[in-house]
């Protein structure tokens, strides 16, 4: 269904849209691009267009995992490309690095902006994207305790359980990509030199092939241990450098994700692009030395995106692991990385780390005119889940109103309306409580 939005301009508000009108039309009620919404004479107005815009159509089936979604305040992963408003300048900008990935060389870009300003939307976006572009893709959001910076082993195992890729439609994971590249010759691989061919002769079939899966995924193996006899330790019986536990194996982790964005592209995958969200989670660490590894491993990625040839060798300004000294970058690197985080107070060592980033964008929040235009695809969206749903133009009026006066950001935004629009719905009335 297409609608109008009749866009006018004032000579000290500055340009709006028509929300509303009385008195036979001679009084406009307008929201300014400024943020005002004001009563104004008609003839202090000069109309400068009428905007036709498309409403999205969903399906019930789409349109029912887009509400559960908005319920957390979150749009799945799927339908992001669809629920994106009044980001058109920051996804193109994001979009140039995996065009640039695709032509064969990495990159690094920073998302800075406040909780609930939309920073997870645009990651989501560039996954999904990327996924559809023929790229490797995985997400990780680093938390204080589980998937900490200062303990790379944790990132790793968090990086594989999320690393996706598409053939023919399908989606394929970690352990596809390894069953592909073991056609690779990658004699030079201090990890996958041995590691290939053993996964190329192992019987999927047998318990020792998922105790491998699970050993490389980072995962415990030790429930399986009392069923395997002693040729079989993974140590021993691989003959490959253990998957290190340590703080210091910020080289070892940096040097296998360079090396399967370097398998990706041979495979025709392009390379990796790597999203990181919870940034600033390094920053609140306790302790100054694991806020330092942290810090150093984060370092790392962003240096190897850009194919850093000092990594391509042991860089004693790098912190290394003690057990096996390794480069942080295996040949040549084809990695992209997207990492979030929220405006901090930044000391010295972070200021180092953001300014190494050659690209950088702030999320500043949604113009009141692209709220608009989300508050009415959600509407939309809504009446497709629940057909009997209807409201009247002056209580979405309403509702809209409200939800940008009382929302400090997107995520807010969209929970006020859609729990609106079900306490609407279970009780035919509307009351709003104010303080």
């Amino acid at each position: 269904m297409e609608k109008k939005r009749i866009v006018v301009s004032h000579p000290v508000f500055g340009e709006g849209e028509v929300i509303t009108s009385r008195l036979n039309g001679q009084e406009l009620y307008i929201h300014f691009y400024s943020g005002l919404r004001l009563w104004v004479l008609r003839k202090r107005l000069l109309f400068i267009s009428e905007v036709d815009f498309l409403e999205k159509k969903f399906d019930k089936i789409k349109a029912k995992r887009i509400c559960e979604a908005l319920r957390m305040g979150i749009v799945p992963r799927q339908d992001c490309e669809d629920f994106t408003f009044g980001r058109e300048e920051e996804v193109n900008s994001l979009k140039r690095i995996i065009k640039k990935l695709k032509e064969g060389k990495g990159d690094a870009f920073l998302i800075e902006g406040e909780y609930g300003s939309g920073k997870t939307h645009l990651l989501e976006y560039l996954y999904h994207y990327a996924l559809k572009e023929g790229l490797c893709v995985s997400k990780v959001t680093l938390t204080p305790d589980e998937v900490s910076p200062h303990r790379p082993k944790r990132f790793w195992k968090e990086f594989v359980a999320n690393l996706k890729f598409l053939k023919n439609d399908q989606e394929y994971g970690f352990r596809d990509l390894l069953r592909l590249a073991t056609n690779l010759n990658l004699y030079d691989n201090i990890f996958f030199a041995k590691l290939l061919p053993k996964l190329k002769n192992i019987d999927e079939a047998s318990i020792k092939s998922e105790v491998l899966w699970q050993w490389l995924e980072g995962e415990s193996t030790k429930e399986y241990a009392v069923y395997l006899t002693d040729k079989f330790r993974i140590k021993g019986g691989v003959r490959i450098p253990a998957l290190y536990d340590f703080s210091t194996a910020s080289d070892f982790y940096c040097y296998l994700i360079s090396s399967l964005s370097y398998i990706a592209q041979k495979l025709n995958l392009y390379g990796i692009l790597l999203l990181i969200d919870e940034a600033e989670t390094v920053a609140h660490l306790w302790r100054f030395q694991d806020f330092l590894k942290g810090l150093n491993f984060l370092i790392g990625l962003i240096r190897i995106c850009y194919n850093d040839p000092e990594l391509k060798k042991i860089d004693r300004e790098m912190v290394h692991n003690r057990m096996r000294p390794t480069p942080y970058i295996y040949k040549d690197a084809y990695i992209s990385l997207v990492m979030a985080t929220t405006p901090l107070s930044y000391n010295y060592e972070y200021i180092r780390l953001i300014n190494l980033f050659k690209n950088r964008l702030t999320l500043d929040n949604l113009k009141e005119k692209d709220l608009y235009e989300c508050f009415y695809t959600l509407y939309s969206i809504y009446k497709t889940c629940y057909p009997q749903f209807s409201l009247d133009e002056n209580e979405q009026r309403k509702i809209l109103e409200e939800a940008i006066k009382r929302s400090s950001g997107i995520r807010d935004f969209l929970k006020f309306v859609i729990e609106v629009f079900d306490i609407y719905r279970h009780s035919h009335s509307l009351v709003f409580i104010t303080e």
